[in-house]
């Protein structure tokens, strides 16, 4: 495997606490903007039920246009996607999550577009401590993991 093998990685609270991050778009907006001061943010309708995402844009130290978007499925229930992202970007934005953003670290899970593609159902969890090198081991790890 390559070591800048790019994926599109989602990160979402536990299934059981859905709700446990109490996101909302304004705050989600407001810590990224905090914490990236180059970010850029546009909220977008779709034509799901009238919903609307967050897509954004921040520059990580190896990557100056990494794009995402969050979603609210439900209320409160907030979900974090990097698009094309290596696991070294991805870190960087997980980390931020985790100390930052969500209010207790192990409520951050984790897969990838190509786990859901081969059917892969787990929640990864990513490491309650650690600095971003952790969090890109445990990403790189389950990309080994679903091919």
């Amino acid at each position: 495997m390559s070591n800048d093998r790019r994926a599109t990685f989602l990160f979402y609270p536990p299934t059981d606490r859905a709700n446990a991050w109490h996101m909302t778009f304004d705050g989600f907006r407001t810590a990224l903007e905090q914490a990236f001061p180059d970010a850029f943010t546009r909220l977008m309708p779709t034509s799901f039920r009238g919903g609307s995402y967050l897509e954004f844009e921040v520059a990580t130290p190896d990557n100056p246009g990494l794009r995402g978007i969050a979603t609210l499925p439900v209320e409160e229930c907030g979900c974090v996607t990097l698009t094309e992202a290596s696991p070294t970007d991805a870190a960087h934005i997980a980390h931020w999550l985790r100390d930052t953003f969500i209010p207790s670290p192990d409520l951050i899970r984790f897969s990838s577009e190509a786990a859901l593609e081969t059917g892969d159902e787990s929640h990864w969890e990513l490491p309650a401590a650690g600095d971003t090198a952790a969090i890109e081991a445990a990403l790189r790890e389950h990309l080994e993991a679903v091919g």
